[in-house]
């Protein structure tokens, strides 16, 4: 049971980003925003469960802002939205008194692991650079899983406290396939992008697609839950689905623009 519900649910969130993404850059900003509200919503939930306080109203007009400006063809406005929206919550922030400098810290935080991450995302012109990156973090969760699984033995010790279960052989069976299905995705889709890029982008993303997961695991066991959420049947919330993707979103952008 609970493998047929992970399979819909995946196969519901999957067709999902396919069709925000295939019918455009409007469509892609309209889910992506929607997406980080959720986000947000999770991790300032998880955050009050270890005594943080947060103005949610205020953060969502700042990802409101900051995801209004990566749809924007003028690039220069997502910077200064950026900017705009620290200055804002600092300026709001030091104001009230039952505020201290970790909350105003953990607002910012959350600002950039969300809008910030996903806005490049909605930045990203290329169609083609999207899809990469949608293969190279899921193809590298799903991989190194199965590799892991399979012939994992040796556990990596220098994240055992966030990961005990990560092995050696699932983190470089991860990165293998990234590159392998990111070659296979530029062959059959004749895009005729320079294979040593390829091969450097799609590597160094599986590994950073790997430290966003354990990233969101570390927030997790600091704050002592299992799931960010519960919207996706079978997978959690938006940030158990989308931590490694949005990590490495910045890499594929620099990759379009390149």
């Amino acid at each position: 049971m609970n493998l047929i519900k992970r399979t819909l649910g995946g196969a519901l969130i999957l067709s999902i980003l396919i069709a925000i993404t295939y019918f455009g850059k409007f469509s892609l900003a309209i889910g992506f925003t929607i997406f980080s509200l959720i986000a947000i919503k999770e991790l300032t939930d998880a955050f009050s469960k270890v005594n943080f306080k947060f103005n949610k109203i205020l953060l969502y007009i700042c990802d409101i802002l900051i995801m209004a400006s990566s749809f924007c063809e003028q690039s220069d406005f997502f910077s200064i939205s950026l900017s705009l929206s620290f200055a804002i919550i600092a300026s709001i922030l030091i104001f009230d008194e039952h505020r201290n400098l970790e909350d105003i810290l953990a607002h910012i935080f959350i600002l950039i692991y969300v809008a910030g991450l996903m806005g490049t995302i909605v930045k990203t012109k290329d169609v083609k650079f999207l899809w990469m990156l949608y293969i190279t973090a899921w193809g590298s969760d799903t991989f190194a899983y199965l590799t892991g699984s399979l012939i994992g033995k040796r556990k990596i010790e220098s994240v055992r406290h966030i990961s005990p279960n990560k092995t050696l052989a699932g983190s470089i069976g991860g990165v293998v396939a990234a590159v392998v299905l990111n070659l296979i995705y530029n062959h059959f889709a004749v895009l005729d992008l320079n294979t040593s890029l390829i091969v450097i982008f799609s590597a160094f993303g599986a590994i950073l697609s790997q430290i966003g997961d354990l990233v969101a695991s570390y927030i997790k066991r600091k704050t002592g839950i299992k799931d960010f959420g519960n919207i996706i049947p079978g997978h959690g919330g938006i940030m158990d689905r989308f931590d490694s993707m949005i990590f490495i979103a910045p890499l594929f952008y620099l990759f379009s623009v390149l």
